[in-house]
Protein backbone atom coordinates (compact mmCIF):
# COMPACT_ATOMS: atom_id res chain seq x y z
CA UNK A 1 0.00 0.00 0.00
CA UNK A 2 1.39 3.22 -1.29
CA UNK A 3 1.89 5.99 1.72
CA UNK A 4 3.71 9.83 1.63
CA UNK A 5 6.66 10.35 3.39
CA UNK A 6 6.11 12.44 6.82
CA UNK A 7 8.52 15.34 6.55
CA UNK A 8 9.83 16.69 10.34
CA UNK A 9 11.04 20.23 10.06
CA UNK A 10 14.87 20.74 11.19
CA UNK A 11 16.21 23.18 13.24
CA UNK A 12 19.46 23.68 11.17
CA UNK A 13 17.74 24.57 7.46
CA UNK A 14 18.74 28.46 7.49
CA UNK A 15 16.01 28.60 4.31
CA UNK A 16 11.94 28.71 4.76
CA UNK A 17 11.81 28.74 1.44
CA UNK A 18 13.93 25.51 1.07
CA UNK A 19 11.97 23.73 3.67
CA UNK A 20 8.89 24.53 2.19
CA UNK A 21 10.20 23.14 -1.21
CA UNK A 22 11.94 19.81 0.51
CA UNK A 23 8.16 19.55 2.17
CA UNK A 24 6.42 19.39 -1.05
CA UNK A 25 8.57 17.11 -2.75
CA UNK A 26 8.28 14.84 -0.24
CA UNK A 27 4.68 14.85 0.40
CA UNK A 28 3.76 14.57 -2.79
CA UNK A 29 5.37 10.96 -4.07
CA UNK A 30 4.46 7.49 -2.71
CA UNK A 31 6.83 5.36 -2.06
CA UNK A 32 6.46 1.64 -0.60
CA UNK A 33 6.65 0.66 2.67
CA UNK A 34 7.73 -2.84 2.35
CA UNK A 35 10.95 -2.30 1.33
CA UNK A 36 13.72 -4.96 2.89
CA UNK A 37 16.18 -3.33 4.91
CA UNK A 38 19.72 -2.25 2.99
CA UNK A 39 22.79 -3.14 3.87
CA UNK A 40 26.04 -2.20 1.75
CA UNK A 41 26.70 -4.43 -1.03
CA UNK A 42 30.51 -4.44 -2.34
CA UNK A 43 31.95 -2.06 -4.08
CA UNK A 44 31.83 -2.17 -7.85
CA UNK A 45 35.55 -0.22 -8.32
CA UNK A 46 38.18 -2.86 -8.50
CA UNK A 47 40.27 -0.59 -5.78
CA UNK A 48 37.80 -1.94 -3.40
CA UNK A 49 37.08 -5.71 -3.35
CA UNK A 50 34.58 -6.88 -1.22
CA UNK A 51 36.27 -8.38 1.47
CA UNK A 52 38.05 -5.08 2.12
CA UNK A 53 35.01 -2.91 1.55
CA UNK A 54 33.85 -4.50 4.48
CA UNK A 55 36.66 -4.32 7.02
CA UNK A 56 37.84 -0.88 5.39
CA UNK A 57 38.41 2.24 7.55
CA UNK A 58 37.46 5.68 5.51
CA UNK A 59 39.82 8.14 4.99
CA UNK A 60 40.47 11.33 2.97
CA UNK A 61 39.88 10.86 -1.01
CA UNK A 62 38.19 7.91 -0.41
CA UNK A 63 34.36 7.62 -2.74
CA UNK A 64 30.98 6.12 -1.21
CA UNK A 65 28.06 5.82 -4.05
CA UNK A 66 25.21 7.13 -2.47
CA UNK A 67 21.35 6.37 -2.35
CA UNK A 68 18.01 6.90 -1.01
CA UNK A 69 15.92 4.01 -2.14
CA UNK A 70 13.06 5.91 -1.14
CA UNK A 71 13.48 9.25 -2.80
CA UNK A 72 10.67 10.46 -4.10
CA UNK A 73 13.35 12.22 -6.99
CA UNK A 74 14.69 9.28 -8.94
CA UNK A 75 18.01 9.29 -10.52
CA UNK A 76 19.73 6.33 -12.56
CA UNK A 77 23.02 6.40 -10.76
CA UNK A 78 23.67 6.98 -7.15
CA UNK A 79 25.56 9.71 -5.84
CA UNK A 80 29.33 9.59 -5.42
CA UNK A 81 30.35 11.72 -2.38
CA UNK A 82 34.30 12.29 -1.75
CA UNK A 83 35.89 11.78 1.55
CA UNK A 84 36.99 15.31 2.09
CA UNK A 85 40.73 16.29 4.13
CA UNK A 86 39.12 16.38 7.20
CA UNK A 87 37.61 13.27 7.06
CA UNK A 88 34.16 14.44 6.74
CA UNK A 89 31.30 13.42 4.22
CA UNK A 90 28.33 15.33 3.12
CA UNK A 91 24.61 14.06 2.21
CA UNK A 92 21.93 15.17 0.71
CA UNK A 93 18.58 14.34 1.74
CA UNK A 94 17.19 14.05 -1.33
CA UNK A 95 18.46 14.94 -5.05
CA UNK A 96 15.74 17.31 -5.35
CA UNK A 97 17.18 19.26 -2.26
CA UNK A 98 19.79 21.74 -1.67
CA UNK A 99 19.76 20.62 2.03
CA UNK A 100 22.27 17.97 3.11
CA UNK A 101 24.24 17.09 6.43
CA UNK A 102 27.87 16.56 7.61
CA UNK A 103 29.30 13.27 9.37
CA UNK A 104 32.45 12.79 10.46
CA UNK A 105 33.35 9.61 8.49
CA UNK A 106 37.05 9.09 9.05
CA UNK A 107 38.33 5.81 10.57
CA UNK A 108 34.62 4.41 9.89
CA UNK A 109 33.36 1.33 8.21
CA UNK A 110 30.98 2.04 5.52
CA UNK A 111 28.29 0.46 7.86
CA UNK A 112 28.60 2.03 10.05
CA UNK A 113 28.26 5.07 8.21
CA UNK A 114 25.47 4.01 6.60
CA UNK A 115 23.88 3.59 9.56
CA UNK A 116 24.34 7.18 10.89
CA UNK A 117 22.88 8.35 8.12
CA UNK A 118 19.65 6.19 8.42
CA UNK A 119 18.95 7.66 11.85
CA UNK A 120 19.64 11.45 10.84
CA UNK A 121 17.36 11.21 8.04
CA UNK A 122 14.92 9.08 10.09
CA UNK A 123 14.61 11.81 13.02
CA UNK A 124 14.38 14.72 10.65
CA UNK A 125 13.03 13.40 7.09
CA UNK A 126 12.20 9.85 6.32
CA UNK A 127 10.15 7.35 8.37
CA UNK A 128 12.13 3.90 7.81
CA UNK A 129 14.77 5.40 5.33
CA UNK A 130 16.21 2.52 2.68
CA UNK A 131 19.79 3.76 2.76
CA UNK A 132 22.36 2.19 0.21
CA UNK A 133 26.23 2.97 0.64
CA UNK A 134 28.63 1.43 -1.42
CA UNK A 135 32.45 2.03 -0.93
CA UNK A 136 33.48 3.07 -4.96
CA UNK A 137 36.78 3.61 -4.67
CA UNK A 138 40.06 3.66 -2.22
CA UNK A 139 42.37 6.87 -2.16
CA UNK A 140 46.09 5.41 -2.29
CA UNK A 141 47.33 6.39 1.12
CA UNK A 142 49.56 5.56 4.18
CA UNK A 143 48.94 4.99 7.63
CA UNK A 144 50.47 6.90 9.98
CA UNK A 145 51.39 4.63 13.50
CA UNK A 146 52.98 7.00 16.72
CA UNK A 147 55.77 6.28 18.96
CA UNK A 148 56.70 7.83 22.06
CA UNK A 149 58.17 6.59 25.51
CA UNK A 150 62.23 6.98 26.09
CA UNK A 151 62.74 2.99 24.98
CA UNK A 152 61.69 3.60 21.39
CA UNK A 153 64.11 4.99 18.75
CA UNK A 154 61.79 5.80 16.46
CA UNK A 155 58.24 8.56 16.26
CA UNK A 156 56.81 7.93 12.98
CA UNK A 157 56.01 4.79 11.14
CA UNK A 158 54.34 4.71 7.82
CA UNK A 159 52.72 1.88 6.34
CA UNK A 160 51.63 1.53 2.81
CA UNK A 161 47.90 0.91 1.68
CA UNK A 162 47.23 -2.88 1.72
CA UNK A 163 50.22 -3.29 4.52
CA UNK A 164 49.66 -5.59 7.78
CA UNK A 165 51.66 -4.74 10.63
CA UNK A 166 51.73 -5.95 13.96
CA UNK A 167 52.85 -4.59 17.13
CA UNK A 168 55.77 -6.90 17.58
CA UNK A 169 57.15 -6.17 13.99
CA UNK A 170 56.16 -2.63 14.41
CA UNK A 171 58.23 -1.90 17.65
CA UNK A 172 61.46 -3.67 16.52
CA UNK A 173 61.04 -2.42 12.81
CA UNK A 174 61.46 1.50 14.55
CA UNK A 175 63.77 -0.01 16.93
CA UNK A 176 63.97 -0.10 21.32
CA UNK A 177 67.12 0.60 23.56
CA UNK A 178 68.65 -1.11 25.61
CA UNK A 179 66.71 0.15 28.68
CA UNK A 180 63.39 -0.31 26.97
CA UNK A 181 60.41 -2.29 29.20
CA UNK A 182 59.10 -4.25 26.66
CA UNK A 183 56.91 -6.03 29.04
CA UNK A 184 54.68 -2.48 29.94
CA UNK A 185 53.94 -1.14 26.09
CA UNK A 186 51.12 0.40 26.25
CA UNK A 187 48.63 0.83 22.57
CA UNK A 188 46.67 4.08 22.50
CA UNK A 189 43.40 4.24 19.89
CA UNK A 190 40.58 5.77 19.40
CA UNK A 191 37.25 3.47 18.78
CA UNK A 192 36.28 5.11 15.47
CA UNK A 193 32.65 4.46 16.24
CA UNK A 194 32.50 6.06 19.43
CA UNK A 195 35.54 8.34 19.32
CA UNK A 196 36.80 6.88 22.82
CA UNK A 197 39.96 6.47 23.78
CA UNK A 198 41.31 2.54 24.29
CA UNK A 199 44.14 1.91 26.26
CA UNK A 200 46.40 -1.92 26.31
CA UNK A 201 49.19 -2.85 27.98
CA UNK A 202 51.35 -5.50 25.81
CA UNK A 203 53.79 -7.88 27.26
CA UNK A 204 56.30 -8.29 24.05
CA UNK A 205 58.78 -10.59 25.94
CA UNK A 206 55.78 -12.79 25.73
CA UNK A 207 54.67 -12.51 22.25
CA UNK A 208 58.46 -13.09 21.43
CA UNK A 209 58.13 -16.51 23.37
CA UNK A 210 55.55 -17.55 21.25
CA UNK A 211 52.07 -16.33 22.54
CA UNK A 212 51.04 -14.31 19.77
CA UNK A 213 47.44 -13.49 21.37
CA UNK A 214 48.40 -9.75 21.88
CA UNK A 215 50.01 -9.23 18.56
CA UNK A 216 47.93 -6.49 17.49
CA UNK A 217 47.08 -5.25 14.30
CA UNK A 218 47.90 -1.75 13.82
CA UNK A 219 45.69 0.98 12.71
CA UNK A 220 45.69 4.23 10.93
CA UNK A 221 46.61 7.00 14.17
CA UNK A 222 47.75 4.30 17.14
CA UNK A 223 50.07 4.89 19.01
CA UNK A 224 52.51 3.13 20.89
CA UNK A 225 54.43 3.97 23.95
CA UNK A 226 57.60 2.07 24.78
CA UNK A 227 58.96 3.56 28.60
CA UNK A 228 62.26 2.43 29.81
CA UNK A 229 62.64 0.35 32.88
CA UNK A 230 62.69 1.53 36.16
CA UNK A 231 66.27 1.45 37.59
CA UNK A 232 66.90 1.35 41.27
CA UNK A 233 70.53 3.41 41.98
CA UNK A 234 70.08 1.95 45.79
Amino acid sequence: MARSLTYRPFARVASAAAILCLAQILCSAPVTTNAPATTNAPASSTNAQPKMAETHRLGPQDKLAYSILDDPVRGPEPEIISVNAMGEATFRVSRGSDIAFTLVVKGKTVEEVRREIKEKLDADYYHNAQVKLELREIAARPSQVIFIGKGTRGNILLLQPGEEKRIFEAVYQVGVTEWANLRKVKLTRVDPATQKTETKIIDLEEIKKGNRTNNIILRDGDIIDVPEKAINIF
